[in-house]
């Protein structure tokens, strides 16, 4: 069991072309920092001098060594031509950023810190510990934090901007068929055999009794914990039911507040150092913990986490129905979406007239690799449209249920086809179309704004007319100030 909150994934096509390249420079973020010159010193300009602009936005030389480093911590070697890559994907968040300003989009000061919280963690857990983070940084992690507030910002910020360029982009079955119809045969992948089912769940509810029992039960554990007469250690090891923790002596160490679930770190924060929470209940169970160490946003604290289960006799009950529901299909006096609707406990499939969705895509097929080894078994030797018998299954908390399935449709293996996979043709599609709206985006965009690349970066390939393209493309020695104003004005 993860009792910490669901962590939000990013992932982008990586290509060689401009966007990859572009896309890529918008979701780094450089964890190197690099100390800048101040006005007035010698190193100044070389150091930290402003090597473009574009619109109000201005570059700065370690912005772009920034990106460097960051590269070459991954492991990579920067060329020459990589350098003007990182250069052309900044140049391209603060197009962004600076049409972001111009519509009015709004990054709240509650998301910028959401993000910057996401991103220690993250780095925390690289690092090990909150000092190993502070020593190799140099500074606190309010520090840290009061740094980063304005690039991720603007980050944040272009990233709004390209959502708005991007939900306007919708496919037509006419534009997937035309992609499909370009494609060689040749090129097309082999889809594997995949199966699509629907399912009649069974599985009783946690009464109210099981629950006060689980919580005095646990109370007497924590009893036994405060009064010396047992170590945290072996009760988490006896009797916790938290896999993350419960052999380490249900302990979390060195957590980020805003981690876990508001009823933990409510325990937390409101139990002294040292001391023991009373036992609380989270959608996870029942959890009492001895809160180890806390310091600002971080802490660390040992829980036993015990779940309630429903009454044994229960489940029997719920085979007799199972039974009762498997002969009422059987005569044909309910359909299998009447008898989901009537009698299935799981809500989520419930509402699907029992069909199971694939959280893989939101679709409902399973490749056979991707079906638990007990549910493939019992579907592979089902036809389409035949329901099993009632079967005794567990869910991820192990807890016992009873399943009637049915398979619904058996794809079997074939060249991927509009007609039997539209979903993925119309993926890669609308990809292109993002694209292609972005390219003329960027591209009109460059036109209504001033850009100055200064040498030697004006030197670098680039695959966007960043000046030619631009509205001062005619008057390129133009001054910023002349036209638009110091940006440097502006602040960072």
């Amino acid at each position: 069991m993860n009792l910490s909150l669901k962590t939000r994934q990013t992932h982008g096509l990586c290509q060689s072309s401009w966007r990859g390249r572009l896309w890529v420079g918008l979701l780094m973020f450089s964890v190197v920092p690099v100390m800048r010159g101040q006005p007035g010193e010698e190193s100044y300009q070389r150091i930290d001098g402003i090597v473009a602009v574009v619109g109000d936005e201005i570059v700065l030389a370690s912005d772009i060594q920034e990106r460097v480093v960051q590269a070459q911590m991954e492991g990579n070697v920067v060329t020459e031509a990589q350098t003007c890559g990182l250069l052309e994907s900044i140049l391209f968040e603060k197009l962004l950023v600076h049409n972001a300003r111009l519509d009015s989009l709004e990054v709240t000061e509650a998301e910028v810190m959401g993000e910057i919280d996401r991103r220690l963690t993250y780095y925390l857990q690289m690092f090990g510990t909150l000092e190993a983070f502070e020593a190799e940084y140099g500074k606190s992690v309010a520090e840290w934090k009061a740094d980063f507030q304005e690039p991720v910002w603007e980050q944040l910020m272009a990233q709004k901007m390209q959502a708005e360029i991007d939900q306007s982009v919708r496919s037509t079955p006419a534009q997937v068929q035309s992609y499909f119809e370009s494609l060689s045969v040749d090129s097309l992948p082999l889809i594997p055999e995949e199966l699509s089912y629907s399912e009649l769940v069974l599985q009783p509810e946690v009464g109210e009794r099981q629950k006060l029992r689980t919580r005095n039960t646990l109370d007497s554990i924590r009893t036994l914990v405060v009064t010396g007469k047992m170590s945290m250690t072996l009760a988490a090891t006896r009797y916790s039911e938290d896999p993350g923790s419960k052999y380490k002596g249900g302990c979390y160490n060195n957590i980020a507040r805003g981690q876990f679930v508001p009823e933990f770190e409510g325990a937390v924060y409101g139990t002294d150092i040292g001391d023991y929470s009373p036992v609380f209940e989270s959608d996870f169970g029942y959890h009492f913990l001895r809160v180890t160490d806390r310091r600002g946003q971080q802490f660390s604290a040992c829980h036993v986490l015990m779940k309630p289960t429903f009454d044994p006799s229960a489940l029997v009950a719920m085979q007799a129905q199972s039974d009762s529901v498997s002969l009422e299909l059987a005569k044909g006096e309910k359909t299998f979406e009447q008898a989901v609707l009537a009698y299935s406990t799981r809500e989520a499939t419930r509402n699907q007239k029992g069909q199971v969705v694939n959280p893989r895509d939101g679709g409902n097929r399973f490749g056979v690799d991707e079906l638990d080894p007990t549910m493939y078994f019992l579907l592979q030797d089902l036809r389409e449209g035949e329901v099993s018998a009632p079967v005794q299954l567990y869910d991820e908390d192990q807890q016992a249920y009873w399943a009637m399935l049915r398979l619904d449709r058996r794809h079997p293996a074939h060249r991927a086809n509009p007609q039997d996979d539209y979903a993925m043709f119309q993926q890669q599609v609308e990809s292109n179309l993002r694209q292609d709206a972005l390219m003329r985006w960027v591209n009109r965009r460059i036109g209504e704004t001033y850009v100055r690349i200064d040498a030697p970066h004006q030197e670098c390939v680039m695959e966007i007319p960043w000046l030619s393209g631009s509205i001062n493309a005619r008057a390129i020695g133009t001054s910023p100030r002349k036209d638009r104003g110091n940006p440097s004005d502006e602040g960072r």
